[in-house]
C-alpha cells in the first residue's frame, strides 16, 4: 500500500535531514530568521515564483542581501533537485557562480539562501529587449565579458573541480548577472558528477529544449560536450540578442543555429549579430565569437573544444583553425526526431506534453522574475525537457 500524505512527507524530511547532516560546510539558517529577512514572506519581497515554489529577497541579520529560494511542500522532484543543489554548490566557490549563503531544513520547510544579484537574468534582460525593457545598455564590451565568464565557469565545473562536475541546464535563464554585469551560472539542480575515468554517465534526458546536445538527447549519453554545446547556443544568443528559437519570425530565421550556419556558409555572419548594437562593436571578434558558438554546436562532440580551450578562443590567446567548423547538430533535426516521429514512444508522448516555443510569446508576457530556479520546475518549465530514454 502507499504511504499517507504525511507519512511520506515526513520519510522524505528525514531523508532530507540525514544528507544535510552529512555536509558540513552548510550554514543552516533558522526559519524565524529567514521570515524575518523576507519580511514574512511579504508579496513585496518576492521576486520569483515557479513549480519549485517562490523566491523572495530578504535582508540577512549581517546586513546582505539574499534570495531566498523556497520549495514548495508539493515539489516532490523539487526535494532531490534542492539536495543535488546543495552537494554541489556547497563545495565549490568561483567567480562566475552563484554563493550559497545556506540553508534552512526545519520542520517539512526546504529553503535555499543565495547571494542577491540584482540585474536579472539573461533572459528577462537582454533576451527580453535589453535596454528597451530592462534599462540595461548590453554593449558590445559587457556582452563579450559575460561571454568570457560563462565560458571560465563553466571551465571551472568541468576541469579543475574533483569529481568533474557537468551542468546539464546551460540556458540564458541560468546566467545571473550582478551589479557590474558579472555572469554567475545558477540553477545546480540538475547538475551530475563525472566520476574518474568515465567517459559519460547514462542518465535520465533533463535540459531545456533549444540547448540539448543531440546525441545526449537521444541516447541519455551525458558528458561535458553537452554543457559545452549548449554554451555555444547560449554563445550565439549573447551575440545575436535573440532567443534559439523565435516563431514569430520567417520559418527560414526561426532556428537560431539554422540561421547561424546559412550565413556561415555565405560568409555573412556578421548579419548575424544584434542590430542593437546599432553598428557599433568590433565586426571581427564578434562573428570570431559567432564561430566559436559553432565550434561548440558541431554535431559530433568529439569536434566540440574544451571550455579551457574556448575561454582561450574568445579571449584570443588560441588561434581558431576555421577549416574545422563543420555542421551544427540542428535543432530542427532533433524536433523532427523527438516531436514530429511518425511513431511516438512513451518518452515522445512525455515530450509532447512538456514542449513549448522558448520565444514564440511576447517578452512582456514572461516571467520578470528572477531565475534562483530549479531545473525542470523553473518559472520556464514548459520550456524543459525531461524524460527517460
Amino acid at each position: 500500500m502507499g504511504c499517507s500524505w504525511f507519512a511520506c512527507l515526513s520519510g522524505e524530511a528525514r531523508e532530507v535531514d540525514g544528507e544535510i547532516a552529512a555536509i558540513d560546510n552548510v550554514k543552516i539558517f533558522k526559519y524565524r530568521e529567514i521570515r524575518q529577512a523576507t519580511d514574512d514572506f511579504s508579496a513585496e519581497n518576492k521576486i520569483g515564483e515557479g513549480g519549485f515554489g517562490s523566491v523572495y529577497k530578504g535582508r540577512l541579520k549581517d546586513g546582505k542581501l539574499a534570495a531566498i529560494k523556497v520549495l514548495s511542500a508539493e515539489s516532490r522532484q523539487g526535494v532531490k533537485e534542492f539536495l543535488t543543489e546543495i552537494n554541489v554548490i556547497s563545495k565549490i566557490q568561483h567567480e562566475n557562480l552563484v554563493e550559497l549563503y545556506g540553508c534552512c531544513v526545519e520542520g517539512i520547510h526546504r529553503i535555499l539562501v543565495y547571494n542577491f544579484l540584482e540585474n536579472n537574468s539573461l533572459d528577462k534582460t537582454l533576451l527580453a529587449g535589453g535596454y528597451t525593457r530592462s534599462g540595461i545598455q548590453f554593449d558590445w564590451s559587457s556582452r563579450a565579458n559575460i561571454c568570457v565568464g560563462v565560458a571560465k565557469g563553466l571551465a571551472f565545473l568541468h576541469e579543475e573541480v574533483r569529481p568533474h562536475i557537468i551542468h546539464r541546464d546551460i540556458k540564458a535563464s541560468n546566467i545571473l548577472l550582478d551589479r557590474y554585469l558579472s555572469p554567475k551560472i545558477s540553477d545546480f539542480g540538475l547538475a551530475r558528477l563525472m566520476p574518474p575515468n568515465m567517459t559519460h554517465v547514462s542518465t535520465r534526458v533533463a535540459g531545456t529544449i533549444g540547448y540539448l546536445a543531440p546525441e545526449y538527447a537521444v541516447r541519455g549519453q551525458l558528458t561535458r560536450k553537452a554543457d559545452i554545446y549548449s554554451f555555444g547556443v547560449l554563445l550565439m544568443e549573447i551575440v545575436s540578442g535573440r532567443s534559439n528559437k523565435n516563431t514569430r519570425l520567417p520559418t527560414e530565421y526561426q532556428y537560431l543555429l539554422e540561421r547561424a550556419w546559412d550565413l556561415y556558409e555565405r560568409n555573412e555572419l556578421v548579419d548575424l549579430v544584434d542590430s542593437g548594437l546599432n553598428g557599433i562593436f568590433d565586426a571581427e571578434e564578434a562573428c570570431r565569437y559567432l564561430k566559436i558558438g559553432l565550434l561548440c554546436t558541431q554535431d559530433s562532440p568529439k569536434l566540440r573544444p574544451s571550455m579551457s580551450t574556448v575561454v582561450k578562443f574568445l579571449t584570443g590567446e588560441k588561434g581558431i583553425d576555421y577549416k574545422k567548423i563543420s555542421r551544427p547538430g540542428l535543432i530542427s533535426d532533433f524536433m523532427d526526431l523527438k516531436v514530429r516521429g511518425p511513431v511516438a514512444t512513451k518518452a515522445e508522448q512525455v515530450n509532447r506534453q512538456n514542449y513549448t516555443n522558448p520565444s514564440s510569446s511576447n517578452a512582456s508576457s514572461r516571467d520578470h522574475s528572477n531565475a534562483y530556479s530549479s531545473g525542470a520546475s523553473s518559472a520556464n518549465a514548459g520550456n524543459t525537457f525531461s524524460s527517460t530514454i
